[in-house]
């Protein structure tokens, strides 16, 4: 099921199903701050929601909270300004090939890192004598912890972002005493990397041209009825496949081939990647992990590739459109792009009990379509619909070739994913 999602407040190309914690508006993941475990939008939000609970927990004056607020800022802007010293004095600005950068440490200390270009990676090796427990900070959030017992300490498989990282190790001695040993920062650009883990909502373009896209999960119940309507209408689409559906329907996926539709990764078993339905965040779940996502891609595409002999296009589509940056550098390096859909443009076709407020019959279907195209027009957008139906009458499909019929009679033309996103305009 896909949480319905509205353009960022303050990216209006961008459709997101996350919110502010305080002002409740929709934030996309460039405007995400995270924050008492909830997200925001900016740091106004924050300190009003925090403001706010302060009041209603301790019952606590005016004038002291204004004490309080007054000495936060202050400490803010003393670590802004000893960190910023210490990141500019040590920054260092990333080559396109692997390298070793040394970094001045502390006396007894030998600090190097390999950057591993093509992935993204980053390790840091750290050579010292002293008894001490190492921390490491990423951007401000733990990374790892090493006990003593070694001379030689690596934290490794470190996933760089793009733009810029900061890195600060702290020491802990058998006292409890910290002590900051290093603090460093690099900008890390992979244009590659940048490009690929931009999800396609839709795509800017003059022309009436759009994208029917079908996922296709456990079930082929109505798939048979599908391709025979595309290939009687000439439509060919691009259909977003599972393993499980590679497996279980080997002949279907022949025809979906031979049928000249394109195949994108629909990941093997169709899990959950984030908690979206358990608590409305996008927090990777904790068996998500980099090798987890990775596998159930490269599982599909083998899948594929044995019963076709060929490898699927650089697309895929989460599961339920879960999705975060980490999921999408995962992704990313795997050569996948994320191919969501547009705003409006679920089709609801999944929803089988009658008595939800999300059920749309066959009909409601098409006249949803035709009704966003009166409103708002369909150029450069992407329709979401599946392959299989749990229904066991009304399937989503009976009025799909009229709906296609209608929409080539407005001077629509239907697209691949691969076709549409080359007719985008800049």
């Amino acid at each position: 099921m896909a949480a319905a999602k509205h353009p960022c407040k303050n990216h209006p190309e961008k459709f997101t199903a996350r919110k502010c914690f305080h002002c409740k508006d929709p934030i996309c993941l460039d405007c995400q701050k995270t924050y008492f475990h909830h997200l925001f939008c900016s740091v106004k939000c924050i300190i009003l929601w925090k403001t706010k609970d302060l009041f209603s927990v301790f019952k606590i004056s005016k004038e002291f909270t204004w004490f309080i607020l007054i000495v936060i800022f202050s400490n803010i802007i003393m670590y802004n300004l000893i960190v910023s010293r210490i990141d500019d004095s040590s920054e260092k600005i990333i080559t396109p090939t692997d390298s070793i950068v040394t970094f001045p440490a502390p006396a007894g200390y030998v600090i190097d890192s390999i950057r591993y270009a093509v992935k993204g990676r980053f390790k840091i090796n750290v050579d010292f004598t002293e008894e001490m427990v190492l921390t490491l900070l990423h951007n401000g959030k733990f990374v790892e912890s090493l006990l003593p017992g070694e001379k030689n300490f690596s934290f490794n498989d470190i996933n760089l972002s793009s733009g810029k990282n900061s890195f600060t190790i702290w020491g802990i001695d058998q006292t409890g005493k910290s002590t900051l040993i290093d603090s460093f920062s690099m900008t890390y650009s992979a244009p590659r990397l940048d490009y690929l883990m931009q999800p396609v909502y839709r795509t800017k373009t003059s022309l009436k041209s759009l994208a029917l896209t079908f996922d296709g999960g456990s079930s082929n119940i109505g798939t048979k009825e599908i391709l025979d309507i595309l290939a009687e209408k000439k439509v060919y689409c691009t259909i977003f496949l599972t393993g499980q559906f590679i497996q279980n329907f080997p002949d279907l996926v022949e025809e979906i081939i031979t049928n000249g539709h394109e195949v994108g990764n629909h990941s093997y078993s169709h899990p959950h990647f984030t908690n979206l339905e358990i608590d409305g965040k996008n927090n990777s779940r904790t068996y998500v992990n980099q090798n987890y996502l990775q596998s159930q891609l490269n599982r599909t595409d083998s899948l594929f590739y044995n019963l076709t002999k060929k490898h699927m296009m650089p697309f895929w589509r989460a599961p339920f459109g879960e999705i975060n940056r980490e999921i999408l550098f995962w992704a990313a390096e795997l050569g996948y792009r994320h191919i969501g859909w547009s705003y409006h443009c679920d089709s609801w076709d999944w929803v089988e009990d009658k008595n939800s407020e999300l059920y749309r019959t066959a009909e409601d279907i098409k006249n949803h379509f035709l009704q966003l195209e009166q409103k708002d027009g369909l150029n450069g957008k992407i329709i979401l619909m599946h392959l299989g139906s749990e229904r066991s009458e009304d399937f989503p499909y009976q009025t799909l070739g009229e709906l296609i019929d209608s929409l080539k009679s407005k001077g629509y033309t239907f697209k691949k994913i691969s076709e549409l996103l080359k007719q985008q305009s800049s």
